[in-house]
């Protein structure tokens, strides 16, 4: 069991990384550097323009690589298995607890999932960020254990800090009332054995280096931002530059607003009035621009869809080049996603088969689809040339728009029958699912 020690040194190594994660937070809703800008001259105007570039690389990643359903596939065949994951995670919202997922570790560089039992006895999963939950690890990074922790403030204006922690045996609550120097067993909440056999939390990396996906471009961001705000001060300047009127001295306050109401400047000789302005390149900055804009989305591999490069008519293979950047960064998140989802299915099976299942957790392999315009005739037309060649549900798995292979087989061989079919076309869907058999 984890002891009072153990939390607070977990709790102050937390701490001590909060600032990172809350800044990537920050800017991924909006919050940047530039907003926190002073200038000198308070007279001086200070636009602060946000340009929202974190929360456009994670969302054409999102919308790539997250859009579409995680499909299962049990190596066996087994449609139990499949039916028992399917109601498991029709109860957990699957579909949007992985979209939530890839967000998280996509802007914090990880994501913590933790199982377990709710009252109904339902096998269960919530996902929380690095701000929300601390996991210590050993030097083979296998997890010790997990806590989360939050501050109460009492009817006298005390304040309480409450943690609850999971291990490889239980969940257990603490609760310290001397600002987090010691902490015991919160009498108030029941300690509970969770029978997953190990540690119930599972880490969701981006990559092994445990970066979000604009963390390395943050300052181009800034970069881009202070140069944005500038261009607008600078216009702004403009518009409010100050009049110089040479060799009128005597001008008078009421001539000067005179001026202003009649829109008229009256003077003996050309060029004596003029505006004070700073010269501004606007070809530099427009270059300058373009420049940040151009590495932001090459060093985020983030496709800028609105180039002319992405036109209505290219082909699949060309749109496949364009986009390599964004699919070579989406396999990275594939394997390391594939690898915590073993362990989602493991905790699961775990349970299922206390409850008198006999389930093998390596039977459930991962289909990932990516959001991509697809030549479906190609495809289909590839499929029926490999009929008698590859097993029939690797081809059916080809086509993007069958998600379980199985399923459709077994709806083909169910329909064989059906009096709406013509006898050669029976014939024919006999013949192949006969030799498909076969080459399984």
């Amino acid at each position: 069991m984890v002891t009072s020690n153990q939390i607070k040194e977990a709790i102050k190594k937390h701490k001590l990384e909060l600032p990172r994660y809350q800044k990537l937070f920050d800017y991924y809703i909006g919050k940047h550097k530039i907003l926190s800008r002073k200038l000198p001259d308070k007279h001086k105007p200070n636009n602060k323009v946000v340009t929202l570039y974190p929360k456009k690389i994670i969302n054409t990643m999102l919308g790539y690589f997250a859009s579409m359903p995680l499909a299962y596939v049990s190596q066996s065949g087994n449609q139990n298995f499949l039916n028992d994951i399917k109601m498991i995670n029709y109860l957990n919202n699957e579909e949007d607890t992985n979209a939530e997922i890839i967000k998280t570790f996509s802007i914090y560089g990880k994501c913590y999932e933790l199982y377990f039992i709710d009252r109904n006895g339902n096998i269960r999963f919530n996902h929380y960020s690095p701000l929300e939950m601390y996991i210590e690890r050993d030097s083979k990074n296998n997890i010790l254990f997990g806590l989360r922790y939050w501050e109460l403030k009492k009817d006298d204006n005390s304040k309480e800090i409450k943690v609850e922690v999971y291990d490889e045996n239980g969940i257990y609550h603490f609760i310290s009332s001397d600002g987090g120097n010691t902490y015991v067993s919160d009498n108030n909440e029941n300690d509970l054995e969770h029978y997953f056999g190990e540690v119930p939390i599972t880490i969701y990396l981006n990559n092994e280096e445990e970066q979000g996906d604009f963390e390395e471009i943050i300052t181009q961001v800034d970069a881009i931002n202070t140069l944005l705000s500038d261009a607008i001060n600078s216009n702004e300047s403009f518009v409010n530059a100050y009049l110089i009127l040479a060799g009128y001295k005597a001008t008078e306050k009421e001539d000067i607003e005179k001026m202003k109401q009649d829109g008229v400047l009256l003077l003996d000789d050309v060029g004596q009035a003029k505006f004070l302005t700073k010269d501004a390149n606007a070809e530099f900055q427009n270059n300058l621009y373009e420049t940040l804009d151009h590495l932001i989305h090459e060093q985020s591999d983030t496709p800028r869809l609105t180039s002319s490069k992405f036109s209505s008519n290219l082909s699949g293979q060309a749109l496949k080049f364009h986009l390599f950047g964004l699919e070579t960064k989406s396999s990275m998140k594939e394997r390391k996603m594939e690898k915590a989802l073993r362990k989602r299915i493991r905790m699961i099976v775990t349970m299922l088969n206390k409850q008198g299942k006999d389930y093998e957790p390596s039977d459930i392999s991962f289909k990932f689809s990516r959001d991509i315009p697809a030549d479906e005739a190609a495809i289909t037309d590839q499929i029926a040339k490999l009929v008698n060649i590859v097993p029939l549900e690797t081809l059916l798995s080809w086509h993007p728009k069958i998600q379980e292979p199985s399923l459709e087989i077994k709806k083909l061989k169910n329909g064989l029958d059906s009096t709406g079919l013509d006898a050669d076309l029976r014939n024919r869907n006999q013949q192949i699912l006969g030799s498909n058999n076969g080459a399984e």
